[in-house]
């Protein structure tokens, strides 16, 4: 495991650009190029590969991934995550798009809680479409800005994440159409979950702030995902949790203030329970730095 950070790095978009977007096609051509792998961090947009060729590897969320040749995988926004290319000759497309820029339909189904996000090989002929929509939009994003010229990147960096939104649909049974009213909800539910889980921690807070009751938020959180509010708010928590304990050097007063606990003892508690071990166990079992108590 690489060296410890006291928090974790965010990479915002619009620090690199203030277009919403970042296109790129990425040729990792030897020792050199092993400069541009990052290390772990998360980002406030989402993050898109169409790898052609080779094979490149990671980590999600304590999950490892690879991706080989004619594949497609996207990260999204606040997961942390790690990538560096495992073979010399990798080439591929990588596209970094502002959450604001992918229609909400397509968000329906990238932010499913149920869906399993993993690389899904696709051969040659399945890359193609991505590829012929990014290479239009990299040639007319090349081109001298204009009204129409942008406006037709952005069109065809919608279609792009139609196509990734149609695709993991299909693995997972999903419907394309409108998304239903329980669907609706369970994407406000999330959204709001990941922006202040921090804050809110029962259930009945966020169906005030959503202007529903409880028991109808409940009802159609369950329906979507098969697990009521309460176990998406733990998971929210406990993964966030773990997060800081892998990959800073905060102590476990420090993560549990930072989470919205001003009892840290409660915190741990219910950390054992969620997860089976105290989080200096989770810290010891996971990594081998020695972070202050």
């Amino acid at each position: 495991m690489g060296v410890k950070v006291k928090t974790i790095p965010t990479h915002r978009l619009d620090e690199s650009t203030d277009e919403g977007f970042q296109l790129e096609k990425v040729y990792w051509l030897g020792e050199e190029e092993k400069s541009l792998a990052l290390g772990s961090h998360r980002d406030d947009h989402y993050l898109f590969f169409v790898q052609l060729s080779g094979m490149s590897k990671g980590m999600v969320d304590f999950e490892q991934f690879v991706i080989s040749s004619n594949s497609a995988f996207y990260i999204l926004p606040g997961q942390v995550h790690s990538y560096e290319a495992a073979d010399v000759g990798t080439t591929g497309w990588f596209v970094a798009l502002d959450p604001g820029l992918v229609p909400d339909g397509f968000r329906a189904v990238l932010e499913n809680p149920m869906l399993s996000i993993r690389p899904l090989e696709l051969g040659e002929e399945g890359t193609a479409p991505f590829v012929q929509c990014l290479e239009l939009a990299m040639r007319l994003y090349q081109q001298p800005a204009g009204s129409y010229s942008r406006q037709a990147v952005y069109s065809l960096l919608s279609s792009f994440t139609a196509l990734f939104a149609d695709l993991y649909s299909k693995q997972e049974c999903l419907p394309m159409d409108k998304a239903s009213r329980t669907q609706t909800i369970m994407l406000a539910f999330k959204r709001m979950l990941l922006a202040d889980y921090k804050r809110l921690k029962s259930p009945g807070e966020y169906a005030a702030a959503l202007h529903l009751s409880t028991s109808y938020l409940n009802e159609a959180v369950k329906e979507t995902t098969g697990f009521p509010v309460s176990f998406w708010i733990q998971q929210q928590i406990v993964l966030e949790a773990k997060r800081l304990l892998y990959y800073s050097q905060s102590s476990v007063k420090e993560i549990a203030h930072e989470l919205g606990y001003e009892d840290h003892t409660y915190f741990m508690r219910f950390f054992k329970k969620a997860v089976g071990r105290t989080p200096l166990e989770f810290r010891t079992e996971f990594g081998p730095a020695k972070p202050r108590h």
